[in-house]
């Protein structure tokens, strides 16, 4: 089965995820993207998508009362958390950039990153990368902990 770009599909490797693919490289993968996320794959990792794509549940933070003017139909998967307590900038990095994909394939809204107060370093590296994600729509720390830091997603 060969896709097209614009075709949807369900990538089999990552728990079923919905993807549409968005290139076709010339030795036979496909690039993707799911959710927030690209990817490549290769055509046996992927199935087409045979059904309407159904809209993400939320899960309520706090009780529904009904009739609440500012309840919302959506569920959002509880947020990510990583400790880069210890790392090196560079392994830091890398290891934020993976929670926040598996955060966004899980459909969370936003990751609490804990970088610990020492030297700054991390913490400095962890903000100035976060403001260079696309799909990072803010970031602050926390006011109970000047340690962690939350990142909220698009």
């Amino acid at each position: 089965m060969r896709f097209s770009v614009g075709d949807a599909v369900v990538v089999l490797t990552i728990g079923r995820k919905r993807g549409e693919i968005i290139a076709v490289s010339r030795n036979g993968r496909y690039q993707l993207r799911v959710e927030a996320m690209t990817m490549w794959s290769r055509e046996e990792d992927l199935a087409a998508l045979h059904e309407p794509r159904k809209p993400k549940k939320t899960i309520r933070s706090r009780p529904q009362r009904h009739g609440d003017p500012g309840e919302d139909p959506e569920r959002v998967a509880p947020p990510g958390r990583i400790d880069l307590h210890g790392l090196i900038v560079e392994e830091a990095l890398a290891r934020l950039v993976d929670e926040i994909n598996r955060s966004l394939l899980r459909g969370a809204d936003r990751v609490e990153v804990v970088h610990g107060k020492g030297s700054g370093r991390v913490k400095d590296a962890v903000h100035r990368h976060l403001a260079s994600m696309p799909v990072v729509a803010a970031f602050r720390l926390d006011p109970r902990n000047a340690g962690v830091t939350w990142a909220h997603f698009r």
